[in-house]
C-alpha cells in the first residue's frame, strides 16, 4: 500500500503529483513496485563468510539495484534512496543515485538539508554525508544556516574532521571570515587540547590578516596564554611551530622568553623542551644547540623515555649541526 503527499512546490520544481513517496514495507507484494524484479546480491557460487544482512536491508538493497538497472529516477526511486541511507549512511552509491534524482526531478533542495540533518543526527562522521551536502549547497549557492548546522555537529563532537572540512568549504566559498576567530576562541576556552580548533586557528588566521608581525606577536603571546595553564598540551605547541615556520617570524626572543616562564611553571615540561630542541636545530647558535643537546639527554633517559630512539635521533642532528658550527667558527676565527 503506497501513501502520497501534495505539499506546495517551491518556483522551479516538479509538479505536485507525488512530491513525497511514502514507503511502506515490505516492497514485495506492493502493487506500487509489482514491475520491478529485485536483483539479488551476487556473492558467488560458495560464498565462504557471507554477511548476515537483515531482511529488511536484502529487500531494500535488492530493489535498489533494480531501479539503479533501470536508470529510473523517479519519486518512488528518490524514496528509496532515503531507505538505502537509513539502513547504511556511508553507501555512497545511494548518496549519488539520491542527488542524481534531486536533479533529474527538480525537487526542493533546502528541504534536502532536512534530511541531511537527520541523517548528520545518526552518523555525523561520514564522508558521504558532508559531500553531498556540499553539493546542495553549491547548486543553491547559499550559505544559508550551514555555519549553525556544523557548529551543532562540532557541540557534538568538536573533533569532527568531516565537519570541520565542511565549515572550512562554506567560510571559504561564501566569504564568512568575520566572526569564526571568536567561534574558535569559545572552543578554545571550553577545551585547551581541542587540537581541530587549534587547526581551525591558524586556517583563519592565514586566510585574513596573514602572519604579518603584529598579528605573529599577537599569536605567539596568545597561545603562550594557554600553555600556562596547560603546559604538556602539545597542541599550543605545534601551532608554535606554525607560526615559528612563517616567513615573516623574528621573534626569536618573545619565544624563548616565553618558553622559559613555562619552564619556570613546569620544569620537566617534555612538550616545552621538544619545541626548544627544534627552534635550537631551525635557528642554530653554539650555546642554543649544546643546551638542546642536554635537554635531548634528559628527554631520553628521564621525562620521555617511551620516546627514547626519538630523542637519539634527535641528539644526533643536534650534535650534527654543532660540530658543523664550531667548524665553521674555528675556520673563520683562524683566518682573522
Amino acid at each position: 500500500k503506497t501513501k502520497f503527499l501534495y505539499p506546495r512546490m517551491a518556483e522551479g520544481m516538479s509538479s505536485p503529483e507525488d512530491q513525497n513517496f511514502h514507503l511502506d514495507f515490505p516492497l514485495t507484494g506492493s502493487q506500487a513496485w509489482e514491475d520491478i524484479e529485485p536483483i539479488a546480491q551476487d556473492d558467488g557460487p560458495n560464498p565462504i563468510v557471507p554477511i548476515a544482512y537483515s531482511p529488511h536491508f536484502v529487500e531494500v538493497m535488492n530493489y535498489f539495484r533494480a531501479i539503479m538497472k533501470k536508470q529510473e529516477y523517479s519519486h518512488r526511486a528518490f524514496a528509496l534512496t532515503k531507505e538505502v541511507i537509513k539502513v547504511n549512511p556511508a553507501n555512497y552509491t545511494g548518496w549519488l543515485y539520491r542527488r542524481e534524482c534531486l536533479m533529474k526531478l527538480k525537487l526542493d533542495l533546502k528541504k534536502e538539508l532536512s534530511f541531511i540533518d537527520e541523517i548528520a543526527r545518526l552518523s555525523s562522521k561520514n564522508y558521504q554525508l558532508w559531500h553531498h551536502r556540499r553539493v546542495i549547497v553549491k547548486q543553491l549557492g547559499d550559505a544559508g544556516e550551514e555555519l549553525d548546522a556544523t557548529t551543532n555537529a562540532l557541540l557534538e563532537d568538536p573533533k569532527n574532521y568531516h565537519v570541520w572540512a565542511h565549515r572550512q568549504w562554506v567560510i571559504r566559498t561564501f566569504n564568512l571570515w568575520e566572526n569564526e576567530l571568536k567561534f574558535v576562541e569559545q572552543l578554545l576556552d571550553k577545551d585547551l587540547r581541542n587540537n581541530s580548533a587549534w587547526n581551525q586557528r591558524f586556517f583563519v588566521v592565514q586566510n585574513t590578516t596573514d602572519f604579518k608581525k603584529e598579528v605573529l606577536e599577537r599569536e605567539i603571546k596568545s597561545t603562550f596564554s594557554c600553555l600556562e595553564k596547560a603546559p604538556n598540551n602539545v597542541s599550543p605547541w605545534n601551532y608554535l611551530r606554525g607560526l615559528v615556520n612563517q616567513q615573516t617570524f623574528d621573534m626569536l626572543d618573545l619565544v624563548k622568553s616565553s618558553a622559559a616562564r613555562i619552564l619556570k611553571i613546569d620544569p620537566k615540561c617534555a612538550e616545552c623542551l621538544s619545541f626548544l630542541v627544534d627552534i635550537a636545530l631551525k635557528f642554530p647558535s653554539t650555546q642554543s644547540l649544546k643546551v638542546a643537546a642536554k635537554m635531548c639527554q634528559d628527554l631520553r633517559t628521564k621525562l620521555c623515555p617511551i620516546r627514547a630512539k626519538y630523542w637519539e635521533y634527535q641528539e644526533k642532528k643536534v650534535r650534527a649541526q654543532l660540530e658543523a658550527l664550531e667548524t665553521k667558527e674555528n675556520k673563520n676565527s683562524s683566518q682573522k
